[in-house]
């Protein structure tokens, strides 16, 4: 039925995808910043591209939302996007491709050229039920009858899978690292060196064997270097020069609910991420814990009516890295919100025993600083005999308040890490769609509070 329904739409918008350069992105994490990443690289080469992403759609330099909850839009509304691109004279399509669009036939009949893999980690197995299921679904892409290169994330554990399962006659890995998986194939290597992370971003220098160039990236995090080796392999994959590739990457300040960042009038800031995985929450903290100079605060929930064994995982994360973590409201679909709270809530003290905080300062320059490692049993042996609920973390049910709490705990040099909605217009409830703009509700509390 998915296939008969994706001939059909094709057909009737007259293929537009066969007059495009087709350049699909996969991944758990990363697709779509890369795709932002991969279309400003297109760009700075004086190319028009067409864009779908989870987030929006570009077409010709202009920018629209996406409204419609869905990393890839059903064949009926995906075709007539790629018709207007072709009118607006686009060369290029990039297009974010999930494991559900690929396992519906969504994306059938494109003639994908270039397939880009970021990373793969537990998600959507209430969809695909077993792992192998979920990365073979991702695998398809992979093996589309006419592609011409592969990029593959070097890192990834799953990384052989997709070098090695691929039908693409040419491979491209990359790596942060001085080290690479180990494939049957021989892979053009594209790395990133002489790494240095700040708050605002990063530096390294991209190599390639056609050479090298130093890139100022404006995005933060180790993550966030892995996308842009990966955008820039799509462009090593067409010719293009590595000073365009360079132009590209550096001119991408925020991708819109991925690490975008408000600041206050307070000295404080608000990041908001779509993360909604323990492994995309461990990475975001894991960055941010370092350079916060004051408190790193947590606002998240939980999905509903998907994968409940990782909320309690999300909940010990938030405790691990975060000083002050408050369980809210996601998207409860049709669960009791409170009840996926609830969950959450089991894993938060079990987190706050593994918990790293500030390094220790030391006037000994031969030492390392140590890092603080707060003891579970100490902490549950305090005298009020609690878990720390309602001293260092709490459950507000109503999201917006709980994001006005966080803001009020907030001082200077402070960083409120607000994970999970991203850059969503709307959530679910029960059956309906309820407006929700993360960023917006932010800018009117702090508007309130002249903190803006």
């Amino acid at each position: 039925m998915h296939r008969t329904r994706a001939t059909i739409a094709s057909v009737v918008a007259g293929w537009p995808a066969k007059k495009l350069y087709v350049i699909g992105i996969t991944g758990t994490k990363g697709k779509t910043t890369t795709s932002h990443l991969v279309t400003a690289i297109l760009e700075a080469g004086g190319q028009r591209v067409g864009r779908t992403s989870t987030v929006d759609f570009r077409i010709a330099g202009k920018t629209y939302p996406n409204n419609t909850n869905k990393t890839v839009l059903p064949p009926s509304q995906l075709q007539p996007i790629l018709k207007e691109m072709v009118r607006q004279r686009c060369r290029y399509a990039v297009i974010e491709t999930s494991s559900h669009a690929l396992e519906q036939y969504r994306v059938w009949g494109l003639p994908f050229k270039i397939a880009v893999f970021t990373n793969l980690t537990h998600d959507h197995l209430d969809y695909h039920g077993t792992f192998d299921n979920y990365r073979q679904a991702k695998l398809k892409l992979f093996k589309w009858p006419t592609l011409e290169a592969a990029i593959v994330n070097g890192e990834d554990a799953a990384a052989p899978h997709f070098a090695d399962g691929t039908t693409a006659p040419e491979l491209y890995m990359y790596t942060t690292s001085s080290t690479v998986a180990k494939t049957k194939r021989r892979a053009q290597l594209v790395r990133a060196v002489n790494i240095s992370l700040n708050p605002g971003g990063s530096t390294f220098r991209l190599e390639h064997e056609l050479g090298s160039v130093q890139v100022k990236l404006k995005l933060p995090g180790l993550f966030n270097i892995q996308n842009a080796l990966a955008a820039a392999s799509v462009g090593l994959a067409l010719n293009m020069k590595i000073g365009t590739i360079k132009e590209g990457l550096e001119s991408v300040a925020q991708v819109p609910g991925r690490m975008e960042r408000v600041e206050t009038k307070k000295g404080f800031s608000v990041i908001i991420d779509y993360a909604h995985t323990p492994d995309s929450m461990e990475q975001i903290m894991k960055t941010l814990r370092p350079i916060v100079r004051g408190k790193l605060i947590s606002v998240f929930g939980c999905t509903g009516d998907r994968d409940r064994t990782k909320r309690p995982i999300m909940g010990a994360i938030a405790a691990r890295y975060a000083d002050l973590v408050y369980l809210t409201d996601e998207e409860p679909y049709t669960e009791d919100s409170q009840s996926i709270i609830d969950e959450i809530a089991e894993g938060v003290p079990r987190g706050r025993a593994a918990f790293v905080g500030k390094k220790k300062t030391t006037t000994d320059k031969t030492k390392k600083p140590e890092m603080v490692v707060h003891d579970i049993h100490k902490f549950l042996k305090r005298e009020h005999q609690g878990d720390g609920e309602n001293e260092w973390w709490w459950r507000i049910l109503d999201r917006r308040q709980a994001i006005t709490t966080a803001i009020d705990h907030a001082g200077f040099d402070d960083v409120i890490i607000l994970t999970g909605m991203g850059a969503q217009n709307y959530k679910i409830v029960g059956h309906e769609q309820v407006p929700w703009n993360e960023r917006a509700i932010v800018e009117e509390i702090l508007k309130e509070k002249q903190l803006l």
